[in-house]
């Protein structure tokens, strides 16, 4: 008999899941869903990040927990051979000599198809990190830089880190296409610097989208993704491109986009036949 867990205790690796929420393209071009660990308890309650990540990101426990997420990422890709897939990876967990050994393990089919979204973790060796990006740029499908604000931007992208795109910070969002200023950003600053990331990047995500009828404004500023409550809610089920694809707002609102960096030579490639479950062994 199981002894029942106590209020103030951590997850374990097998209590954890992945929901999928979609970032569906605007304008042409292709989606994904991001994969969102959670924590599901025997009685069904559902954790979010913020009770799972201070445990397992922490020193001791990072590697196994970085393994754990990609290996799990991998699975869901390989069952699901038409949809793809982004996982959140901080600086720390980027730099592990396993992460890329894990990348190099992975069919060609699996890990074009899986996506990085780099955290904003603060990481002195900028260098070292640009070197390892490159590496992995090889090996996966896109990289991205998670939650972008105009007060950071250029410090993560020093020493020329080879990236594809930029997630926009929920609260930039918020500024520009609320009334009022959001931490201290108003709605033209949040502008100027949307445009600027559009014109640097194929890929641009504005996340936390709450409106749909928000995406014809963002879509003019040249935003190629959204992804939000409005857009689409999590769910346990890895959803096929064509699937993200289709929730994309009516086109006749939309400016078209030419662009598709979520593309890779390696999308003809077989996948494997194999149907893995949830189970984590």
């Amino acid at each position: 008999m199981k002894r029942p867990r106590s209020q103030g205790s951590s997850p374990r690796l097998e209590e954890l899941r992945f929901l999928y929420q979609p970032i569906v393209p605007l304008g042409g071009g292709n989606g994904w869903s991001e994969a969102l660990v959670r924590w599901q308890l025997q009685d069904g309650t559902v954790k979010g990040p913020l009770e799972v990540l201070p445990h397992w990101l922490a020193p001791a426990r990072l590697e196994r927990f970085t393994r754990f997420t990609l290996e799990l990422a991998a699975r869901a890709a390989a069952a699901n051979p038409e949809a793809r897939v982004s996982v959140n990876l901080s600086p720390a967990q980027l730099l592990l000599r396993s992460t890329l050994t894990l990348f190099e393990g992975m069919l060609p089919a699996v890990r074009s198809r899986l996506h990085i979204e780099l955290t904003e973790q603060v990481y002195i060796d900028g260098g070292a990190l640009a070197t390892r990006l490159r590496l992995l740029k090889k090996r996966c499908g896109i990289v991205l830089l998670d939650d972008v604000t105009p007060q950071d931007l250029e410090s993560r992208l020093r020493y020329d880190s080879p990236v594809d795109g930029v997630k926009i910070d929920r609260s930039v969002v918020a500024a520009l296409l609320g009334a009022e200023e959001e931490n201290g950003l108003s709605r033209d600053k949040a502008r100027r610097f949307v445009t600027e990331v559009t014109e640097r990047f194929a890929v641009v995500v504005a996340e936390g989208i709450e409106d749909p009828n928000a995406c014809e404004e963002l879509a003019a500023l040249g935003v190629s993704h959204v992804q939000g409550f409005g857009i689409a809610r999590p769910a346990p089920e890895l959803r096929s491109e064509a699937s993200v694809n289709a929730l994309a707002p009516a086109p006749e609102r939309i400016p078209a986009r030419t662009a598709d960096a979520t593309r890779s030579d390696d999308d003809d490639m077989p996948a494997p036949g194999e149907l893995i479950g949830w189970t984590v062994r």
